[in-house]
């Protein structure tokens, strides 16, 4: 009598390891490059709210030096919440004021916005119109 042949179902464990290697090589640079695009997508979010909060306030500074230009618009350093702040800084020189707004997010949490903090910075002149003959 012939012995029966019979046909193998199934992989062997060498097969079993070098493709679960060759799953985990590829897979490697698929997770670098997510972790990458979360980190870059949450920078994006930081700067984008922290342009959005110096804009603020310089509309904020922007009236109040249309509605009185003797104002001082400066803020050494102003929480805006969740670690965002603000400092606005004002030069006058004559009839003209010139308004600077810097935003970051205090990374060191010293209460202080340092320059190595900031994210976005706006600039703008204002000139005192309510003096007679000054344009």
């Amino acid at each position: 009598m012939m012995p029966r042949r019979t046909r193998r179902i199934g992989l062997t464990l060498m097969e079993v390891l070098v493709a679960s290697a060759l799953l985990g090589i590829a897979l490697v640079p698929a997770f670098d490059m997510v972790t990458r695009g979360m980190v870059l997508a949450h920078d994006v979010e930081v700067r984008t709210r922290a342009v959005f909060l110096a804009e603020r306030e310089m509309e904020t500074a922007l009236a109040k030096a249309t509605e009185n230009f003797s104002t001082s618009l400066a803020k050494p350093s102003a929480d805006l919440g969740d670690g965002y702040r603000t400092t606005v800084t004002e030069t006058v020189s004559g009839l003209k004021k010139t308004i600077t707004v810097q935003a970051g997010f205090d990374t060191n949490k010293n209460g202080v916005l340092g320059s190595d903090e900031v994210l976005a910075s706006f600039a703008t002149i204002v000139a005192d119109t309510t003096t007679p003959g000054t344009l």
